[in-house]
C-alpha cells in the first residue's frame, strides 16, 4: 500500500485587536408571513478583569466559556423594547455559529465581548430564525473590520544536542520561526529551551535526525495560542484548505 504524507492541519484561532460597530438587516418576503430583523451591534477584544463596556446601558450580560477555550461576554443594552427579549437568545445563537467557523480561515473564534444595543422588528414578521440570520451577519461584518488576527498554537520545545552541533541547530530552529528563551549546559550537551509554533515542528524530528546524525533529543508540551506573523496570516487567509 502506498502511503501519502501530508502536512498535518493546525488548530488555529481566530480573534480581533479592536472594536468595531455594524448592523444588519434581514428581510425576506415570499407570500404569507415573511421575516424581519434588525440588529445594531458593538464588538471588542475581551481580556481578563477588563472594566465594563462605557456607553451603554446594560440590562443583562452573560459569559460563556466557549467548548474551544476562550470566552464570549453578550450584553444585551437594550432600551425601549425595539427588540423584544425573547429574540435575544436566538441573536446570540447566530453569534456563536459564525464563531464556530470563523470569517478569516474557518476557525474557531474565541475571545470577544458584543453589545446589543438597538435594532428593530415588525409585529408579524419577526421571529427567530431572523434574528438569528441578522446576528450572525452583523456579528461576521463587524469581526472583519475589527482587526481581526490568526492565534496560532505554540509550544515549549526543548532540545539536547551535542555542543559541536549546537551553531547548526540553532540555525534550523530560527529557521522555523522558534525563539530561543535560554541554554544551559549538561556535561557535553547544551539544552535549548524555545517557544516554537507547532504548524513549523512537521519534519523537525527528521531535520534534527540528519544535522545532528542522531545524537540529538527533543521534547514538546503545549503552552498557549500566540499572533501569527502578518505575512503568513495572509498566505493562511488565501489557503483556507490547509487550515483547520
Amino acid at each position: 500500500m502506498e502511503a501519502k504524507f501530508e502536512n498535518p492541519r493546525i488548530s488555529f484561532r481566530e480573534t480581533i485587536q479592536s472594536s468595531s460597530a455594524s448592523n444588519y438587516r434581514h428581510k425576506k418576503q415570499s407570500g404569507g408571513s415573511g421575516q424581519f430583523a434588525e440588529v445594531y451591534m458593538k464588538i471588542e477584544p475581551w481580556e481578563e478583569n477588563m472594566p465594563e463596556p462605557d456607553g451603554f446601558n446594560i440590562r443583562g450580560k452573560e459569559e460563556l466559556d466557549l467548548p474551544w477555550v476562550g470566552k464570549l461576554v453578550f450584553y444585551n443594552c437594550i432600551v425601549g423594547g425595539v427588540i423584544d427579549q425573547r429574540y435575544l437568545p436566538s441573536v446570540m445563537k447566530g453569534i456563536l455559529e459564525v464563531m464556530e467557523k470563523g470569517p478569516l480561515t474557518g476557525s474557531y473564534i474565541r475571545d470577544v465581548r458584543v453589545m446589543i444595543y438597538d435594532g428593530k422588528m415588525h409585529s408579524v414578521d419577526s421571529n427567530d430564525i431572523s434574528f438569528k440570520i441578522a446576528g450572525a451577519h452583523a456579528f461576521k461584518k463587524a469581526f472583519l473590520n475589527a482587526d481581526p488576527k490568526l492565534l496560532e498554537p505554540a509550544l515549549d520545545l526543548t532540545v539536547k544536542v551535542p555542543e559541536e552541533m549546537v551553531g547548526n541547530v540553532m540555525t534550523e530552529l530560527q529557521s522555523r520561526r522558534s525563539i530561543i528563551q535560554g541554554i544551559e549546559s549538561a556535561e557535553n550537551y547544551q539544552v535549548l529551551k524555545c517557544i516554537a509554533p507547532e504548524s513549523e515542528l512537521f519534519g523537525f524530528s527528521t531535520e534534527l535526525r540528519s544535522l545532528t546524525k542522531g545524537r540529538a533529543t527533543f521534547s514538546t508540551s503545549f503552552v498557549g495560542y500566540q499572533p501569527v506573523p502578518a505575512n503568513i496570516q495572509a498566505e493562511l487567509t488565501n489557503n483556507r484548505e490547509l487550515v483547520h
